[in-house]
């Protein structure tokens, strides 16, 4: 009964204080942040092969003309573990291997990040054969995954950050259960133990999310950053009322407390927000409907005025479909984007 009370009491501190960090975001008065110019700006994809085979796309020829074309330096790629250990105790890292290889052959750098809930739906990717396990044993196996891929991978020198889960309290979304703390925690720790050379990204959600559970853990704060969703009860939904200034705001109370952690934007809206799963069952004018040539330019225009300066663009693979399907000014923008940045 006790341990229900204290239960109780800190959720409603949490709803209190999530509350604050809302109002201290949206009422804060205090200068505007300046507008970054392109050419100051870091540009990174986030590229998954599920997705490339997803879309149908030979997922090789898609990453290396996403490196060549665009000149990509700065790639985020989770290692999924149900890909990676698809039998127990078997793992095949071939796949891994090579992306990281030609982004090192080219001079870029990779986050890479690892866990049971990594991006792209349905969000948590535990292997068949370990989801009907008790949970116990479900962490010991996470346990030794996490610690094989750190420990084939810690050594290469194209990887300059981890990242542990993704968006792990950021609940509910996915097919996920209700975030643990403590194990995030157990698992950073496992991670710092293997490799203390790295830092370590934590992410959450730019709009939802006080960015506190993630800020405390972080080495660097990983946000994403939406500008159209769909939701079952409303449809379609613009955030206007997330306004750049709300961003720049969490960041200023993220560090009034936590001033060495950077924020950086792993995951920028440049695809649609679909309801059906692949993205290629609908048709172009619906996928416009939330990621539109035009749409993206006023998201780049809206996150030149957060005044953060790195952002990983979610949706690479979409502009090389959209590209084979002859839809090329999406895929135009970005080149300019990518060509006009100086780092």
């Amino acid at each position: 009964m006790k341990h229900k009370i204290l239960k109780i009491f800190f959720a409603i501190l949490l709803i209190i204080y999530t509350l604050f960090v809302a109002l201290f975001a949206f009422l804060y008065v205090g200068p505007e942040p300046e507008v970054t110019p392109l050419e100051d700006i870091t540009w990174g994809i986030n590229f998954s092969q599920r997705q490339a085979r997803e879309l149908g796309l030979d997922w090789r020829d898609t990453y290396t003309t996403l490196l060549d074309d665009l000149d990509v330096k700065h790639v985020r790629i989770p290692v999924y573990w149900d890909e990676v250990e698809a039998e127990r105790d078997t793992f095949d890292f071939e796949e891994w291997d090579w992306q990281l290889d030609e982004l090192h052959k080219r001079g870029g750098e990779a986050i890479v990040a690892v866990g049971i809930k990594l991006p792209r739906w349905p969000e948590c990717h535990l292997p068949g054969w370990i989801k009907e396990a008790p949970q116990e044993e479900k962490e010991e196996e996470l346990f030794e995954y996490i610690t094989e891929v750190i420990e084939h991978y810690k050594d290469h020198p194209a990887i300059t950050l981890w990242q542990v889960e993704n968006e792990p309290f950021l609940w509910p979304f996915g097919e996920c259960p209700r975030p643990d703390g403590d194990l995030v925690d157990r698992e950073i720790a496992l991670v710092r133990e293997l490799d203390p050379s790295r830092k370590i990204v934590i992410t959450d959600s730019g709009e939802w999310s006080t960015w506190i559970p993630s800020g405390r853990r972080a080495d660097i704060l990983g946000s994403t950053l939406y500008r159209i969703i769909h939701d079952d009860r409303f449809g379609f939904v613009e955030y206007k009322f997330f306004t750049p200034t709300f961003h720049a705001r969490k960041a200023l109370f993220l560090h009034l407390w936590r001033p060495e952690v950077p924020v950086i934007v792993v995951e920028m809206q440049a695809e649609p927000w679909i309801t059906t799963i692949p993205l290629s069952t609908s048709n172009i004018d619906e996928q416009y409907i939330s990621m539109s040539p035009e749409q993206f330019r006023k998201n780049v225009d809206f996150v030149q005025r957060t005044g953060f300066d790195t952002f990983y663009l979610w949706g690479a693979e979409w502009w090389i479909w959209l590209k084979e399907h002859g839809e090329t000014e999406i895929w135009e923008y970005v080149k300019y984007l990518f060509e006009t940045s100086e780092r």
